[in-house]
């Protein structure tokens, strides 16, 4: 459905609240230290424990990745939804559960031009914050610029 009905987007924000009430923790509505910022992967450290719960809770329902699709482990929510969350969120001034380049970048090309092994091995753990992922850049003239690679033959007549 390209358009949610109003009535139908009026239902879904109760049963949003009434999640968020329940499931975000305490300190999940406080302004984020630095040092508390999760950003997902294998070796995670959760400065504060709630962290972690939060992170487990929004992941298990797919809402760090709210419209991504759900037999993927995303939340399958329309984009009217996915506001209705948001909105929601910032109601209780709820921190986000997950920073992630995976959500970011990686994952919406993966969407986009993955095959279907490609999606079901990696968008899950993306979706749940167990795998972290980064993006390596090349800068001009630094010696990692692959875009200005070149390369030179001589003929010494050693061939």
């Amino acid at each position: 459905m390209a358009f949610d009905a109003p009535e139908e987007l009026d239902g879904f924000r109760t049963e949003v609240r009434e999640w968020l009430e329940a499931n975000c923790p305490p300190s999940m509505r406080t302004p984020m230290k630095d040092d508390e910022v999760v950003w997902g992967g294998k070796r995670e450290q959760f400065k504060n424990p709630e962290s972690k719960v939060w992170l487990e809770r929004m992941g298990e329902k797919g809402w760090t990745a709210p419209e991504w699709p759900a037999e993927l482990g995303g939340g399958g929510l329309s984009k009217a939804q996915a506001k209705v969350l948001q909105q929601e969120m910032r109601r209780i001034k709820a921190r986000p559960a997950l920073f992630s380049f995976g959500l970011w970048m990686f994952g919406p090309a993966l969407l986009e031009f993955g095959n279907d092994e490609q999606k079901a091995r990696f968008i899950p753990d993306i979706v749940k914050g167990k795998t972290r992922w980064c993006q390596g850049y090349s800068e001009p003239g630094a010696g990692s610029d692959l875009a200005d690679l070149q390369t030179k033959c001589e003929d010494k007549g050693d061939h």
